[in-house]
């Protein structure tokens, strides 16, 4: 990949200036591909800070949010408090390298990165696979979403309202592609923004403000030992559970694709600094909507207030937290704003994750096995990749949508925390670390965590004995062994020398 450059004397001189004027020379294919897939590097510091937040939340926010906190009460909140941490580790710790990277390495994908770093195109191999398998798991988040937003809409079951979804994704992402989806989230993250804003408003109002609404809550549920759990800290779930949610949440983000896929667009380095304030403040508010929405609906059932009609739909699944509150107590027009913003932003980060998970497999998977597809065969591949993809995850929002979307968002999450954290986050910040290591922690990482996962829902004995009852969220226990694996296997393995480009970028 390196031997595509030209005029690399000064590298370290081009890299300390942020310079933005170094350039590659590439053949026409290779210069549209980059132009729509990384959006040719001129996105804006604005743009990019709401098109990172709005990837990260999307449905599993707006959605799943509420109905988690109908469950489980406070707790769920340790969901949404890593948003700070989070987005300054992400840009911190990898935008300025991630940017420089494309510079250097004209790297497009997570991928390219892992290649860039480690030299290993088996590494680069195994990172390709764990993108599409946490890819398929957010794709179901965001199909499962999507589907109780359009099922009290258009009068449809839930099982119909996934396939009309996957229909509706697939044609925006043909029609629209990556760069499509990054101007989409940049105007529907601020549509979020604000509609979080006055939704939580409403949410006052209608339940005569959250101290009110606590009290109520605690009062009905007393009776069971209940209600105060549900408005303390963690809610009613252990404190180990949610503290291990708050642990892999906020470290795991460095190893999000979609997340360090966007770093690769920005046009100005120097200004990334300004982009972690933009896009934390964005996922902040965008946090009123999970706890407003969670808290008032939870006050407005147990005190008897909701219509008939509305406890019939949270019968059916507390996800449909959000419609019961915009169709119920939401002015039709903010309603309906909500609506198409929630939907937009589920639409354009589904369109996202479907056009990394065919560039690894079109791109990234033929390179480690140092093939290269021509045009025909790309798109051929191409295809087949979609519909595989496509037929999985509905499969996955079938059986694992009505379980929960935050909690299935949060398997999407776990899975790439904990097989890609180390060997991109840790391994763009310290240079002793060696393919040996990051070959190795991708793979604990990806089978522990799909693994435990398995377990979980099967229900096996094993899982229920060992795992089950310590509440250790499994993304954090995968993610904690990926580490510790990453660094010993570091230590235990020979340090091989960094490119010099490379070298650059880890120190800059």
């Amino acid at each position: 990949m390196g031997d595509k450059y030209v005029n690399h004397k000064s590298c370290y001189e081009h890299l300390y200036a942020g310079c933005i004027s170094y350039r590659v020379l590439c053949n026409e294919a290779d210069h549209k591909f980059k132009g729509l897939f990384i959006a040719g590097k001129k996105l804006g510091l604005i743009a990019l800070a709401m098109a990172s937040f709005s990837a990260a939340i999307s449905g599993w926010v707006f959605v799943g949010g509420p109905g988690l906190y109908f469950s489980i009460g406070q707790g769920s909140l340790w969901m949404t408090f890593p948003t700070a941490i989070s987005f300054a580790m992400a840009w911190i710790i990898l935008g300025k390298r991630m940017r420089l990277l494309t510079e250097v390495n004209d790297c497009m994908t997570a991928p390219d990165a892992v290649y860039a770093r480690y030299k290993s195109k088996w590494v680069s191999g195994i990172a390709a696979i764990a993108i599409l398998v946490g890819l398929v798991l957010y794709l179901a988040n965001q199909i499962t979403a999507f589907a109780f937003i359009l099922s009290p809409i258009f009068k449809i079951n839930f099982q119909w309202a996934v396939l009309v979804g996957m229909g509706i994704v697939l044609i925006y992402s043909v029609a629209g592609g990556m760069l499509a989806g990054v101007y989409t989230d940049v105007f529907q993250g601020a549509c979020m923004i604000i509609a979080s804003i006055i939704i939580f408003a409403l949410c006052l109002v209608n339940g005569n403000g959250t101290q009110n609404m606590a009290a109520g809550i605690v009062e009905v549920l007393s009776k069971d030992a209940v209600g105060a759990k549900f408005v303390n800290p963690w809610g009613i779930m252990p404190a180990i559970t949610t503290m291990s949610w708050f642990f892999c949440l906020s470290i795991g983000i460095v190893g999000q694709p979609h997340i360090v896929h966007k770093f690769y667009m920005v046009k100005e380095v120097r200004k990334m600094k300004w982009g972690v304030v933009l896009a934390a403040i964005g996922g902040m508010v965008a946090g009123l909507l999970w706890f407003g929405v969670g808290l008032a609906v939870k006050y407005l059932a147990v005190t008897g207030k909701l219509p008939a009609e509305a406890m019939d739909l949270l019968k059916k699944s507390t996800d449909n937290t959000i419609v019961v509150f915009l169709n119920y107590y939401t002015p039709k027009v903010i309603a309906g704003v909500v609506y198409a913003g929630i939907a937009s932003a589920i639409m354009s980060t589904a369109d996202s994750f479907i056009n990394i998970a065919a560039a690894s497999a079109v791109r990234d998977l033929p390179f480690a096995f140092n093939k290269k597809l021509d045009s025909k065969q790309e798109l051929f591949m191409g295809r087949i990749v979609v519909v595989i993809i496509a037929v999985v995850t509905i499969i996955l929002a079938l059986t694992l949508g009505p379980k929960g979307i935050a909690l299935l968002g949060a398997f999407g999450w776990g899975t790439f925390a904990a097989a890609l954290a180390p060997a991109i986050g840790i391994g763009f910040n310290w240079s002793r670390g060696t393919k040996q290591a990051a070959f190795a922690s991708i793979i604990v990482g990806l089978v522990c965590n799909v693994g435990l996962e398995i377990a979980k829902v099967l229900g096996a004995n094993f899982y229920k004995t060992y795992f089950a009852s310590k509440g250790i969220y499994n993304g954090t226990l995968s993610l904690c062994l990926s580490i510790i694996v990453y660094i010993l296997v570091s230590y235990m393995t020979k340090q091989e020398k960094l490119d010099t480009k490379v070298e650059a970028v880890l120190e800059a």
